[in-house]
């Protein structure tokens, strides 16, 4: 039952490169994690101020587009029925 345990057999060269790797890492200091959340929070925010005046301005034009949207299709239907040509502006 020697293959239940996880002690290393063989020569130190034979074992894997990742096995070596994994065993070196360690975690980064707290406050190194803290500074990095700080930054990435302040750009979010700023960010996310960016992006709501940004969606205000779209909802503003977005209304005004609906304001006017009945007198140009208005515009166009009574363009169309006149005579049956296309936006006619004057005798060319």
């Amino acid at each position: 039952m020697e293959w239940v345990s996880s002690k290393r057999r063989g020569p130190e060269w034979k074992q894997s490169w990742r096995g070596k790797s994994m065993a070196s890492v360690s975690a980064p200091p707290f406050h190194l994690l803290m500074i990095f959340g700080i930054v990435v929070s302040l750009l979010c925010l700023s960010q996310y101020n960016h992006f709501k005046a940004q969606i205000h301005n779209t909802a503003v034009n977005f209304q005004f587009f609906l304001f006017f949207f009945p007198f140009l299709l208005m515009f166009f239907i009574i363009s169309y029925s006149t005579g049956g040509r296309r936006l006619s502006f004057g005798s060319i």
